[in-house]
């Protein structure tokens, strides 16, 4: 766990429905635990599971909540409102996109800096690309600084040695 935000949420496929949350940031995944509200807005399969009723909920160490995850491998982009009062972060998808309403400049800017931590920290895995070799150390001599060019077999091409100076 590297940081820890409460905050209201409005999800893109939901945008009339603000809901306060737990955002826990690790360095896998964004977690967003959400208030009870929101589990009636979820698909039927989960209906029954979300609305089992708790005979003994104040006395239960357990409640069950509704936890929205969004990887930081999935994770496009981050956008900033105006005077730093929400962020946005966009995944891969439509249901991957959640705005944070913090609504405080600071909480915001808290966040904000230990999701660029944790991204910076991330592994990147190298590009598929072959890596090019640039025309000096193909063409170059290293140990003298002169560049030899590639001879061809026309004679109408004419040739010009070029010396770098040391």
């Amino acid at each position: 766990l590297r940081h820890l935000l409460w905050s209201s949420v409005v999800f893109y496929q939901t945008p009339g429905l603000e809901v306060t949350a737990c955002v826990l940031l690790s360095s896998k995944a964004v977690y967003f635990i959400l208030h009870d509200g929101l589990r009636r807005y979820f698909s039927e399969p989960l209906q029954d599971f979300w609305h089992q009723k708790n005979t003994d909920y104040n006395n239960s160490p357990f409640h069950v909540s509704q936890c929205f995850v969004l990887k930081l491998s999935d994770l496009q982009s981050v956008n900033v409102g105006l005077f730093d009062q929400y962020f946005r972060l966009t995944g891969s998808s439509p249901t991957q996109v959640v705005t944070c309403l913090t609504r405080d400049s600071y909480l915001t800017h808290c966040f904000l800096q230990h999701l660029m931590l944790v991204l910076s920290s991330l592994e990147r895995t190298p590009s598929p690309e072959p890596v090019d070799k640039d025309f000096y150390s193909e063409f170059g001599d290293k140990n003298t600084g002169t560049l030899s060019t590639p001879r061809t077999l026309t004679a109408s091409v004419p040739t010009f040695p070029l010396s770098l100076p040391n």
